[in-house]
Protein backbone atom coordinates (compact mmCIF):
# COMPACT_ATOMS: atom_id res chain seq x y z
CA UNK A 1 0.00 0.00 0.00
CA UNK A 2 1.28 3.38 -0.62
CA UNK A 3 1.78 5.64 1.96
CA UNK A 4 2.75 9.59 2.55
CA UNK A 5 3.58 10.65 6.77
CA UNK A 6 2.52 13.88 7.34
CA UNK A 7 4.13 14.56 11.00
CA UNK A 8 6.39 16.78 12.89
CA UNK A 9 9.10 14.82 14.46
CA UNK A 10 8.97 14.39 17.45
CA UNK A 11 10.25 11.05 19.35
CA UNK A 12 6.87 8.99 19.06
CA UNK A 13 7.06 10.46 15.29
CA UNK A 14 10.51 9.11 14.65
CA UNK A 15 8.88 5.26 15.64
CA UNK A 16 6.17 6.13 13.36
CA UNK A 17 8.32 6.44 10.58
CA UNK A 18 10.04 3.46 11.22
CA UNK A 19 6.50 1.70 10.94
CA UNK A 20 5.78 3.21 8.23
CA UNK A 21 9.04 2.59 6.05
CA UNK A 22 9.09 -1.23 7.20
CA UNK A 23 5.14 -1.79 6.18
CA UNK A 24 4.21 0.62 3.36
CA UNK A 25 5.25 1.97 -0.13
CA UNK A 26 6.40 5.58 1.49
CA UNK A 27 5.94 7.61 -1.38
CA UNK A 28 7.43 10.34 0.71
CA UNK A 29 7.34 12.39 4.26
CA UNK A 30 5.74 16.00 4.72
CA UNK A 31 6.57 18.24 7.97
CA UNK A 32 4.77 20.41 9.58
CA UNK A 33 5.13 22.81 12.49
CA UNK A 34 4.62 21.46 15.60
CA UNK A 35 7.19 19.49 18.24
CA UNK A 36 9.54 22.34 16.97
CA UNK A 37 9.43 24.31 14.81
CA UNK A 38 9.03 23.43 10.71
CA UNK A 39 13.44 23.43 10.15
CA UNK A 40 13.94 21.45 13.27
CA UNK A 41 11.22 19.22 12.26
CA UNK A 42 12.35 18.72 8.51
CA UNK A 43 15.47 18.21 9.82
CA UNK A 44 14.38 15.59 12.13
CA UNK A 45 12.67 13.76 9.15
CA UNK A 46 15.94 13.92 6.93
CA UNK A 47 18.05 12.35 10.28
CA UNK A 48 15.49 9.78 11.00
CA UNK A 49 15.33 8.73 7.44
CA UNK A 50 19.08 8.08 7.00
CA UNK A 51 19.29 6.23 10.41
CA UNK A 52 16.85 3.40 9.16
CA UNK A 53 18.62 3.98 5.49
CA UNK A 54 15.84 5.12 3.30
CA UNK A 55 17.46 8.49 3.15
CA UNK A 56 15.76 7.50 -0.99
CA UNK A 57 12.03 8.84 0.54
CA UNK A 58 11.35 12.43 -0.51
CA UNK A 59 11.19 14.55 2.23
CA UNK A 60 9.13 18.08 1.85
CA UNK A 61 8.77 21.15 4.17
CA UNK A 62 5.07 22.25 4.62
CA UNK A 63 3.74 25.17 6.76
CA UNK A 64 5.24 26.83 9.46
CA UNK A 65 2.60 27.42 11.69
CA UNK A 66 -1.20 27.16 12.20
CA UNK A 67 -4.11 28.67 9.74
CA UNK A 68 -4.71 31.12 12.31
CA UNK A 69 -2.17 32.90 14.99
CA UNK A 70 0.87 31.45 15.57
CA UNK A 71 2.73 28.11 16.25
CA UNK A 72 2.33 27.30 19.84
CA UNK A 73 5.48 25.73 21.48
CA UNK A 74 4.31 23.19 23.91
CA UNK A 75 6.34 20.36 22.75
CA UNK A 76 9.72 21.52 24.01
CA UNK A 77 8.93 20.15 27.35
CA UNK A 78 9.07 16.62 26.38
CA UNK A 79 10.76 16.78 22.93
CA UNK A 80 13.61 19.09 23.88
CA UNK A 81 14.74 22.09 22.13
CA UNK A 82 15.42 20.03 18.85
CA UNK A 83 11.91 18.02 18.60
CA UNK A 84 14.16 15.00 18.63
CA UNK A 85 16.77 15.73 21.81
CA UNK A 86 18.57 12.35 23.64
CA UNK A 87 20.73 10.59 20.58
CA UNK A 88 22.98 11.16 18.60
CA UNK A 89 21.45 10.93 14.90
CA UNK A 90 23.36 10.77 11.86
CA UNK A 91 23.64 13.59 9.33
CA UNK A 92 21.62 13.61 6.38
CA UNK A 93 22.88 12.72 3.20
CA UNK A 94 20.05 14.46 0.99
CA UNK A 95 17.85 17.40 1.51
CA UNK A 96 14.10 18.30 1.29
CA UNK A 97 12.93 18.68 -2.46
CA UNK A 98 12.24 21.86 -4.35
CA UNK A 99 8.48 21.89 -3.52
CA UNK A 100 6.46 22.71 -0.76
CA UNK A 101 4.94 20.04 1.45
CA UNK A 102 1.43 21.13 0.08
CA UNK A 103 2.07 20.80 -3.01
CA UNK A 104 3.55 17.35 -2.38
CA UNK A 105 1.10 16.12 -1.25
CA UNK A 106 -1.61 17.25 -3.62
CA UNK A 107 0.36 16.11 -7.06
CA UNK A 108 1.52 13.15 -4.69
CA UNK A 109 -1.92 11.84 -3.77
CA UNK A 110 -3.49 12.35 -7.31
CA UNK A 111 -0.78 10.88 -9.03
CA UNK A 112 -1.34 7.81 -7.13
CA UNK A 113 -4.76 6.26 -6.40
CA UNK A 114 -5.27 4.36 -3.04
CA UNK A 115 -2.32 6.91 -1.31
CA UNK A 116 -3.13 6.98 2.21
CA UNK A 117 -2.33 9.68 4.40
CA UNK A 118 -0.92 8.96 7.93
CA UNK A 119 -1.43 12.60 9.56
CA UNK A 120 0.81 12.59 12.98
CA UNK A 121 1.12 16.67 13.85
CA UNK A 122 -0.96 19.58 13.84
CA UNK A 123 -3.52 18.93 10.51
CA UNK A 124 -2.33 22.16 8.82
CA UNK A 125 -1.01 20.79 5.62
CA UNK A 126 -3.90 18.46 5.20
CA UNK A 127 -6.67 21.19 5.42
CA UNK A 128 -4.40 23.62 3.02
CA UNK A 129 -3.97 20.36 0.62
CA UNK A 130 -8.04 19.94 0.94
CA UNK A 131 -8.36 23.89 0.27
CA UNK A 132 -5.86 23.52 -2.84
CA UNK A 133 -7.28 20.28 -4.58
CA UNK A 134 -11.39 20.29 -3.61
CA UNK A 135 -10.74 16.54 -4.71
CA UNK A 136 -7.97 15.76 -2.48
CA UNK A 137 -10.17 14.62 0.42
CA UNK A 138 -11.93 12.41 -1.27
CA UNK A 139 -8.81 10.85 -3.26
CA UNK A 140 -6.73 9.80 -0.49
CA UNK A 141 -8.00 6.28 0.25
CA UNK A 142 -7.67 6.51 4.18
CA UNK A 143 -6.46 9.62 6.44
CA UNK A 144 -5.42 7.73 9.80
CA UNK A 145 -4.87 10.84 12.08
CA UNK A 146 -3.18 10.68 15.49
CA UNK A 147 -5.05 13.66 17.42
CA UNK A 148 -8.11 14.15 19.28
CA UNK A 149 -9.60 12.67 22.27
CA UNK A 150 -12.79 11.48 23.32
CA UNK A 151 -12.20 12.34 26.89
CA UNK A 152 -9.44 14.23 28.50
CA UNK A 153 -6.47 16.92 26.55
CA UNK A 154 -3.24 16.84 27.16
CA UNK A 155 -2.28 20.69 26.62
CA UNK A 156 -5.47 21.87 27.92
CA UNK A 157 -8.40 20.05 30.03
CA UNK A 158 -10.36 19.44 26.65
CA UNK A 159 -7.68 19.44 24.18
CA UNK A 160 -4.96 17.08 22.67
CA UNK A 161 -2.00 18.94 21.05
CA UNK A 162 -2.49 18.38 17.44
CA UNK A 163 -5.95 19.78 17.14
CA UNK A 164 -5.21 22.17 19.93
CA UNK A 165 -1.88 23.82 17.35
CA UNK A 166 -4.54 24.02 14.71
CA UNK A 167 -8.11 24.05 15.49
CA UNK A 168 -8.88 25.49 12.37
CA UNK A 169 -7.20 22.86 10.26
CA UNK A 170 -8.32 19.96 12.01
CA UNK A 171 -12.58 20.75 11.92
CA UNK A 172 -11.61 21.58 7.95
CA UNK A 173 -10.16 18.02 8.13
CA UNK A 174 -13.23 16.67 10.10
CA UNK A 175 -15.99 18.05 7.63
CA UNK A 176 -14.04 17.26 4.66
CA UNK A 177 -15.62 14.22 4.25
CA UNK A 178 -12.32 12.08 3.96
CA UNK A 179 -12.11 8.43 5.15
CA UNK A 180 -11.09 9.61 8.54
CA UNK A 181 -9.47 6.75 10.85
CA UNK A 182 -8.86 8.65 14.57
CA UNK A 183 -6.30 7.64 16.87
CA UNK A 184 -6.77 10.34 20.24
CA UNK A 185 -5.15 10.37 23.30
CA UNK A 186 -7.76 7.59 24.89
CA UNK A 187 -6.69 5.31 22.71
CA UNK A 188 -3.13 6.23 22.46
CA UNK A 189 -2.42 6.14 26.49
CA UNK A 190 -2.92 2.24 26.25
CA UNK A 191 0.20 2.09 24.09
CA UNK A 192 2.13 3.55 27.32
CA UNK A 193 6.02 2.73 26.80
CA UNK A 194 7.84 2.52 30.33
CA UNK A 195 11.25 1.16 31.18
CA UNK A 196 10.70 -2.64 30.51
CA UNK A 197 9.30 -1.94 27.29
CA UNK A 198 12.28 0.70 26.43
CA UNK A 199 14.63 -2.18 27.28
CA UNK A 200 12.53 -4.92 25.05
CA UNK A 201 13.39 -2.42 22.18
CA UNK A 202 16.61 -1.65 23.18
CA UNK A 203 17.44 -5.78 23.29
CA UNK A 204 16.97 -6.23 19.38
CA UNK A 205 20.20 -5.38 18.97
CA UNK A 206 20.39 -3.19 16.01
CA UNK A 207 21.98 0.31 15.63
CA UNK A 208 18.67 1.79 15.18
CA UNK A 209 17.05 -0.01 17.59
CA UNK A 210 19.57 1.17 19.88
CA UNK A 211 19.07 4.86 18.79
CA UNK A 212 15.54 4.72 19.25
CA UNK A 213 15.84 3.28 22.73
CA UNK A 214 17.91 6.19 23.87
CA UNK A 215 15.33 8.17 21.84
CA UNK A 216 12.13 6.77 23.94
CA UNK A 217 14.52 7.05 27.10
CA UNK A 218 14.48 10.76 26.78
CA UNK A 219 11.17 11.02 25.85
CA UNK A 220 9.87 8.77 29.14
CA UNK A 221 12.09 11.02 31.69
CA UNK A 222 11.29 14.06 30.10
CA UNK A 223 7.50 13.38 30.61
CA UNK A 224 8.11 12.15 33.94
CA UNK A 225 9.66 14.94 34.77
CA UNK A 226 6.76 17.43 33.50
CA UNK A 227 4.07 15.02 34.52
CA UNK A 228 5.26 12.52 37.28
CA UNK A 229 4.16 9.48 34.74
CA UNK A 230 6.89 6.47 34.11
CA UNK A 231 5.24 5.70 31.02
CA UNK A 232 5.11 7.48 28.27
CA UNK A 233 2.49 7.10 25.54
CA UNK A 234 3.93 5.85 21.75
CA UNK A 235 1.16 8.11 20.22
CA UNK A 236 1.81 8.64 16.06
CA UNK A 237 2.94 4.52 15.82
CA UNK A 238 -0.56 3.97 16.66
CA UNK A 239 -1.87 5.86 13.63
CA UNK A 240 0.41 3.94 11.46
CA UNK A 241 -0.24 0.69 12.80
CA UNK A 242 -3.99 1.34 12.69
CA UNK A 243 -3.60 0.72 9.05
CA UNK A 244 -1.05 -1.46 8.54
CA UNK A 245 -2.40 -3.59 11.44
CA UNK A 246 -5.79 -2.92 11.76
CA UNK A 247 -6.59 -6.58 13.18
CA UNK A 248 -4.24 -5.12 16.51
CA UNK A 249 -7.46 -1.96 17.19
CA UNK A 250 -10.96 -2.19 18.04
CA UNK A 251 -12.92 0.78 16.16
CA UNK A 252 -16.36 2.13 16.22
CA UNK A 253 -17.58 5.07 13.78
CA UNK A 254 -18.86 8.46 15.57
CA UNK A 255 -19.81 11.76 14.84
CA UNK A 256 -16.63 13.99 15.63
CA UNK A 257 -16.15 17.33 15.47
CA UNK A 258 -13.60 20.32 16.32
CA UNK A 259 -14.34 23.22 18.63
CA UNK A 260 -12.77 26.39 17.79
CA UNK A 261 -14.00 29.19 19.86
CA UNK A 262 -14.53 28.29 23.31
CA UNK A 263 -12.26 29.78 26.07
CA UNK A 264 -11.93 26.37 28.09
CA UNK A 265 -12.60 24.04 25.37
CA UNK A 266 -10.63 25.05 21.46
CA UNK A 267 -9.36 22.53 20.14
CA UNK A 268 -11.47 20.08 21.59
CA UNK A 269 -12.39 17.01 19.34
CA UNK A 270 -16.42 16.61 20.74
CA UNK A 271 -17.35 12.82 19.65
CA UNK A 272 -21.11 12.76 20.02
CA UNK A 273 -21.92 9.68 21.33
CA UNK A 274 -25.41 9.52 20.41
CA UNK A 275 -24.02 8.54 16.59
CA UNK A 276 -22.00 5.56 18.31
CA UNK A 277 -21.69 2.65 15.94
CA UNK A 278 -19.59 -0.64 16.33
CA UNK A 279 -20.47 -2.08 12.64
CA UNK A 280 -20.67 0.33 10.03
CA UNK A 281 -20.80 4.47 8.98
CA UNK A 282 -24.11 6.12 8.87
CA UNK A 283 -24.58 9.22 7.41
CA UNK A 284 -24.50 10.67 10.38
CA UNK A 285 -20.84 9.17 11.21
CA UNK A 286 -17.80 10.94 10.05
CA UNK A 287 -14.76 8.85 11.70
CA UNK A 288 -13.73 5.61 12.75
CA UNK A 289 -12.45 5.98 15.93
CA UNK A 290 -9.92 3.69 17.48
CA UNK A 291 -11.02 2.54 20.87
CA UNK A 292 -9.21 0.25 22.23
CA UNK A 293 -5.66 -1.32 20.70
CA UNK A 294 -3.35 -4.22 22.21
CA UNK A 295 -0.33 -3.26 23.50
CA UNK A 296 2.37 -6.20 23.51
CA UNK A 297 1.35 -6.90 19.81
CA UNK A 298 1.53 -3.19 19.02
CA UNK A 299 5.06 -3.32 20.69
CA UNK A 300 6.03 -6.69 18.72
CA UNK A 301 5.41 -4.60 15.57
CA UNK A 302 7.47 -1.95 16.75
CA UNK A 303 10.16 -4.49 17.46
CA UNK A 304 9.87 -6.23 14.17
CA UNK A 305 10.36 -2.99 12.78
CA UNK A 306 13.38 -2.15 14.15
CA UNK A 307 15.24 -5.65 13.75
CA UNK A 308 14.42 -5.01 9.75
CA UNK A 309 16.68 -1.73 9.98
CA UNK A 310 20.16 -1.36 9.33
Amino acid sequence: MKAILDCDPGHDDAVAMVLAARHFDLLGVTTVGGNAPLWRVTENALKVLELIGRAEVPVAAGAAGPLMGELPRAGARVHGETGLDGAELPRPSRTVVPRHGVEFLVETVMANPGTVVIATGPLTNIALAMRVEPRFARSVARLSIMGGSTTWGNVTAAAEFNAWADPEAARIVFTSGARLTMCGLDLTRQAAVDADAIARFRRVGTRTAGVVADLLEYYRAATERVTGAAAVPLHDPCAVAALCAPELFEFAFARVDVETRGDLTRGMTVMDRRTLTADEPTRETNCRVATRVDRERLFELVAEALAACP
